[in-house]
């Protein structure tokens, strides 16, 4: 046992001595020893997990590679940036992240409130051990035998700035959610069940705003770096933990209704709960290796499927447990809906924000869903848009009305006259979206309910601005959500896409712009960059997108040049590079694995991929063939070698005759051309020797699309995060200090 497995299996114990100690202070009981309070152990166990952290970083820094985690997710060429962010970039240290951020923030919760809550406080400690006991089962200081000279590094998709940041935003705000679920539960116990929503209140938009934040900045790595064009594909790791966040907007507008009318005591209480859960029920999706077939993004199995279902269950009973115990005695008033209110509104809120929730949980939930009755499959991510259409124009509704509804319900024609300027301004804007090419009706009701709540908003906001800024968090994230909607619908119903070959010094026009494809900059290199001029006859401007091949996940990588404009973007992403020497203009075809295509008169099927040998200065990879011809089948396997500076050389191989005529003749050949493991897809040559390609020039094959309105998603996603900030700003000022 080496000393960082030592620092986790004592922070383990640490933590459970902990729970217990503040449990007993709950039900004040002294400590068993009177120098060893449960604060001091707190802060201990604290300091256990920050020496845990840095001798971790220590091990990534140093490059001790006998350390398997240090050697998967490092290497000595890997920049600093990244050996920072290879802390989290496998499971391993990600569970080490997380305790360390629930600590530092039960440290914060702890000195926050002046009323020290030992069962609240008992639970965030016996979490933070269960997440120690993950690295015991699977330790981030693992150790192997075999030493090897060099780290294999991280993948380089996520050698990214936006992916340094991405995870430990998103794990704070995972993080965060225990503890409006430990106050309620906390609250339960004490029979005080109003005591929670005080600072719970600003857990809980602390949880949204940097859950927020780390899905935006997700979706924007995705957008900038994968180079299929979008931000969000509904994937259903995706999906996890969008979940928690939508429920997390229909606990802060229940809690919005509680905090003015003292209504929702139970229902707050029961999705304070719900969202935790599905926190937890996000890291088993994510990590128990379900989801393998389905998600790109999915973890491996690291065998610790038991304790993710375990912690779940344990969840489920201590939280729903302990509400359905005390579910008669909570009392609160009842919502009146005889009459329209901004109570009433806020509380449809809920119901459409639960909508999304719930038709996103079932599509993501689908391959177990469906596992449990036959054979284990996933919706088409067509599914999300259809149902979550109505839900979205329900809510751009809500957005636009709410605003000008007051806690006490105003006459038909009040409300009506102070929905006219936004009502008439959004009939305008349709008129110019019609104008502008929105000639579908259900897209034009929704850009209309978008624009609604937007302008709503904004006229809200300039009126409340004179107030002071702190009350302006509502209307501008409102704003955003509008702004957001609209984006969405630009962007993925109004865009074009289009398959380009690019061929040195011959320019090509495509939407209103020359491209002229100028040579491969780094070529031989790790990460060589196509070099495309472009011009819209005013302005010319140098696109760089890459395609490259990656030794770590030994797959074709590609990554997109975009130029940002206010309207639309230019996205340009590589498909194929070829030059002369490649036989550029041989046949070639995409074959998915057990998939069968025909190619030079042969029947071809894609078996498998097949690894080579690794060895000191090569790598080669395979894919294994079924080839037949006059009904007989032969297996070929045409072969990529790749250096280590990732420069890669076909291996073909020979194909049989296909007559006794041809039987004399040079034997045409079929190469593999590249290769995608991740998709398990193959790009095949076939290469006739009687062909003539001398004098081609060197070609790269390009998709370029437009993106319509990418600017206001992006502003939009920005509104939501500051008026989220601005109304915790707003409730932490709020808190009493004896709270």
């Amino acid at each position: 046992m080496n000393f960082g497995q030592i620092l986790v299996y004592a922070a383990f114990v640490l933590a459970l001595l902990t729970a217990f100690s503040f449990y007993r202070e709950g039900r004040n009981r002294a400590p068993l020893i009177a120098l060893l309070s449960p604060v001091r152990l707190f802060g201990t166990l604290l300091g256990l997990g920050v020496l845990a952290s840095g001798y971790f970083w220590f091990l990534i820094f140093s490059h001790q590679f006998q350390y398997s985690y240090v050697a998967e997710f490092s290497s000595l060429t890997q920049p600093l940036l990244y050996q920072v962010s290879a802390f989290w970039a496998g499971q391993e240290g990600t569970f080490l992240l997380w305790a360390m951020l629930t600590t530092v923030m039960g440290l914060v919760f702890l000195r926050t409130t002046k009323e020290r809550d030992g069962y609240a406080m008992s639970i965030v400690s016996a979490y933070v051990a269960f997440l120690y006991l993950l690295m015991i089962v699977k330790s981030p200081f693992a150790t192997t035998a075999a030493v090897p000279p060099d780290g294999a590094g991280m993948n380089p998709l996520l050698q990214d700035p936006w992916m340094a940041i991405h995870p430990p935003i998103l794990f704070v705000g995972y993080a965060a959610t225990i503890f409006p679920f430990a106050l309620v539960v906390s609250g339960l116990a004490r029979r005080k069940y109003d005591h929670w929503s005080a600072s719970g209140f600003s857990w809980t938009l602390f949880a949204t705003l940097m859950l927020g934040a780390g899905i935006i900045i997700g979706g924007f790595w995705a957008y900038e770096v994968l180079g299929w064009g979008g931000y969000w594909g509904w994937d259903p790791v995706e999906n996890s933990s969008l979940v928690p966040w939508l429920m997390l907007l229909v606990l802060v507008h229940g809690l919005l209704i509680q905090k003015a009318k003292g209504a929702l005591a139970r229902t707050n209480m029961f999705f304070a709960i719900l969202t935790f859960l599905l926190v937890l029920y996000a890291t088993f999706l994510t990590r128990s290796g379900v989801l393998s077939n389905f998600s790109v993004h999915s973890f491996v199995d690291l065998g610790i499927n038991n304790y993710l279902v375990g912690i779940l269950v344990a969840g489920i009973v201590v939280g729903f447990g302990t509400f359905a115990m005390r579910f008669r005695e909570i009392r609160s008033p009842a919502i009146s809906i005889a009459h329209l209110n901004r109570e009433v509104a806020l509380l449809l809120s809920m119901f459409v924000l639960s909508a999304a929730a719930l038709f996103t949980f079932v599509g993501m939930s689908s391959p177990i869903l469906t596992g449990l009755v036959g054979q284990a499959s996933q919706v088409d991510p067509s599914f999300y848009n259809k149902v979550n259409l109505p839900v979205a124009i329900a809510m751009a509704m809500l957005l636009g009305v709410t605003p000008f509804l007051g806690w006490i319900e105003d006459r038909s024609i009040t409300i009506l006259k102070r929905l006219s300027m936004p009502l008439a301004l959004t009939a305008l804007a349709c008129v110019i979206a019609y104008v502008a090419g929105v000639t579908s009706w259900t897209l034009l009701v929704f850009v209309g309910s978008a624009t609604f709540g937007v302008i709503s908003n904004a006229v809200v906001a300039f009126r409340q601005y004179r107030s002071g800024w702190v009350g302006l968090g509502g209307p501008v994230a409102h704003i955003g959500v509008g702004l957001l909607l609209i984006g969405i619908i630009g962007s993925g119903s109004f865009g074009s896409t289009s398959q380009v070959v690019l061929k040195a010094g011959e320019p090509h026009q495509a939407y209103g712009y020359q491209f002229l494809f100028k040579g491969i900059d780094g070529q031989g290199g790790a990460k060589p960059r196509v070099q495309i001029e472009v011009s819209d006859g005013r302005n010319v401007f140098m696109a760089t997108p890459s395609l490259y091949f990656s030794q770590q996940t030994q797959a074709m990588m590609r990554e997109p040049s975009i130029k940002i404009f206010p309207l639309t973007d230019l996205y340009i992403s590589p498909l194929e590079i070829h030059s002369p020497d490649e036989h550029a203009q041989n046949p070639t075809i995409e074959i998915a694995k057990g998939e069968t295509k025909k190619i030079g008169g042969y029947d071809v099927t894609f078996a498998r991929f097949e690894m080579g040998g690794h060895e000191s200065e090569t790598i080669s990879v395979g894919a294994v063939l079924s080839v037949s011809v006059d009904g007989k089948a032969h297996e070929l396997t045409p072969q990529l070698i790749f250096d280590r500076q990732g420069k890669q050389t076909m291996q073909p191989v020979n194909l049989p005759p296909q007559s006794a005529a041809a039987a004399g003749t040079p034997a045409s050949q079929l190469a593999l051309n590249a290769i995608s493991v991740e998709q398990k897809m193959a790009l095949l040559e076939f290469i006739d020797p009687s062909a003539q390609h001398g004098g081609e020039p060197p070609q790269v094959l390009v998709e370029i699309s437009t993106k319509p309105l990418m600017m206001v998603v992006w502003t939009g996603v920005v509104l939501i995060i500051i008026g989220t900030a601005v109304a915790l700003r707003r409730r932490v000022s709020a808190i009493p200090e004896n709270v």
